[in-house]
């Protein structure tokens, strides 16, 4: 009877003992689980090449760059703008806001001549833009109207962009850009955009949404000549979050170069 005594709590100490091993992992588990799956996450900052109060640019290795394209949503046809590229239908949607013309022989826009080159512009608040007194007259004739985006698309010389906000009344590419380049960040709030100004690379530049469309941002660097890179044609282009984009840099003629790197960019 002693011996029988003696064991009673010697067993429930071992019971006890066993219970709390078994509460111990089982703990633990959700905190493996929450390490792997962030380790899968995230994407190295890389080196970062370029950098001001907006943005970082940073060049990362192919992992990093296809680790993060694996878990976004990558842009397809569907998420293209819609346009109209017929001119007869883009001039009947336009009329009476947009005037378009042929050249005469004093290098003037006339709207009695059939053409496609822009002659005179109304915008909707009755501002008023004749290209043939300014300073630099608009050498670019029709390309595409986007109705969303209320974007008028010329084409100038070294077939140059050439792009109107009819909405902001802008008349400046660089601010409006192309929006065949028009990247949406996944909530829309911030978009990447660009223009071809005639030679062999492409500019880009970076959109916040505003009240009314999107405003500049910022822009990506042409060069950077400590680091010996220059952007010319973005490829592979995808955001992984709203703040986070990322893109391959491509050169004319599919030539070998060095500076065809993977590249991510970091909104602050």
């Amino acid at each position: 009877m002693k011996n029988y005594k003696i064991n009673i709590p010697i067993a429930v100490l071992l019971v006890l003992l066993f219970i709390a091993y078994k509460n111990k992992k089982q703990d633990k588990q959700p905190i493996e689980v929450q390490q792997v799956v962030s380790v899968v996450d995230s994407v190295s900052v890389g080196e970062i090449v370029y950098e001001n109060d907006t943005l970082s640019l940073s060049i990362i290795d192919s992992i990093d760059f296809f680790k993060a394209k694996a878990l976004s949503k990558v842009p397809s046809e569907q998420d293209t703008i819609p346009y109209i590229s017929d001119f007869s239908i883009a001039k009947e949607m336009l009329k009476g806001e947009v005037t378009f013309g042929g050249w005469n022989d004093s290098f003037k826009v006339d709207s009695n001549i059939v053409g496609e080159s822009i002659a005179f512009i109304r915008f909707n608040n009755g501002d008023t833009i004749n290209p043939n007194y300014l300073k630099y007259t608009w050498d670019a004739g029709f390309v595409r109207y986007y109705p969303s985006e209320r974007i008028l698309l010329m084409e100038g010389g070294h077939t140059s962009d050439f792009s109107i906000d009819l909405e902001k009344r802008l008349a400046d590419v660089e601010l409006v850009g192309n929006p065949a380049y028009i990247i949406a960040s996944p909530s829309g709030q911030y978009r990447l955009n660009g223009w071809f100004p005639g030679q062999e690379c492409s500019e880009y530049f970076i959109q916040k949404k505003e009240s009314k469309g999107y405003g500049l941002l910022a822009r990506l660097p042409l060069s950077i000549a400590d680091y010996g890179f220059d952007l010319c044609t973005l490829i592979d282009v995808f955001w992984k979050t709203d703040k986070e984009l990322y893109f391959r840099n491509h050169f004319f003629g599919d030539v070998e170069d060095e500076r065809m790197h993977f590249f991510k960019v970091l909104i602050k």
